[in-house]
């Protein structure tokens, strides 16, 4: 991962955790998946993982009126000014789970939803700008928003943001997954002229039942020895394994059900 000081433009996904109930045995599963190595850190319930000394998440419990959610993988989006973007985001059609607050010194949060109910967080960077992008084992490579709303998602998160959007069929440099839409609609977003996150609609064949949500890839050297590792562990595998443009990936659930995504890049 390259260093990094300045904080990510507005827009890009700077940060993932995991809300758990039990977040001091989440630490186990994804240590032991990817190698991570997390520290409690001492003035909240809280882990920041690690590869190489570089940070690349956190785990926690959940926040406070978000208990009875299910567990989950959350999404940071960077804003310079988390207050403005909170605004925008009711403004757009959102709710926020959890108005703007300080983290310490390192930044200030806030987390909300989409018009179709899907979680993400917004990061505002002080002393800490969040995580890099990287394509060693354990990264953050990618993150989506995957709906049944892709009209209403791909207007909301234009409008909060400022996301230039590209429809996949009209460019091939957008840099996520996405083939496994081929039967569905899906956006990359770019900020800053990069592509910087997606957003989908579910495949036909999606269970009904299934929220919208965020969902964060990372990388693995080895799909299927990563996929063996976390249904050992107590994970399991959503559908199989897919070859992409991009490399091979899969879905998954860790033992609280919280949905991921690993991919095993194209070389």
């Amino acid at each position: 991962m390259a260093d990094r000081t300045a904080p990510w433009p507005a827009g890009t996904p700077n940060w993932v955790d995991l809300a758990a109930t039990d977040a001091r045995a989440a630490t186990e599963f994804y240590a032991g998946l990817f190698g991570w190595q997390c520290e409690h850190q001492s003035t909240r319930d809280y882990w920041i993982c690690r590869v190489d000394g570089e940070d690349v998440g956190g785990i926690g419990g959940k926040h406070p009126g978000t208990e009875t959610l299910p567990s989950r993988w959350t999404t940071y989006l960077a804003t310079d000014h988390v207050d403005r973007t909170a605004a925008a985001v009711v403004e757009a059609g959102g709710r926020l789970l959890l108005d703007p607050t300080d983290v310490s010194v390192h930044g200030r949060m806030a987390i909300a939803t989409d018009p179709n109910d899907a979680i993400f967080g917004l990061w505002q960077a002080t002393d800490h700008i969040g995580t890099g992008r990287g394509s060693d084992p354990g990264m953050l490579v990618w993150s989506e928003a995957l709906s049944r709303g892709y009209d209403e998602a791909k207007a909301f998160y234009t409008q909060v943001f400022g996301y230039r959007v590209e429809e996949i069929g009209s460019t091939e440099d957008f840099g996520g997954p996405g083939d496994q839409y081929a039967d569905a609609r899906y956006a990359a977003l770019y900020a800053a002229g990069k592509p910087v996150a997606g957003t989908g609609e579910f495949h036909p064949e999606m269970p009904a039942e299934t929220p919208a949500h965020w969902l964060p890839y990372f990388a693995t050297a080895d799909l299927d020895a990563t996929v063996a590792r976390a249904e050992r562990s107590g994970g399991r595998l959503s559908g199989d394994p897919l070859d992409t443009d991009f490399g091979r990936m899969a879905v998954l659930t860790d033992p609280e059900s919280a949905v991921f995504a690993v991919i095993q890049l194209a070389v």
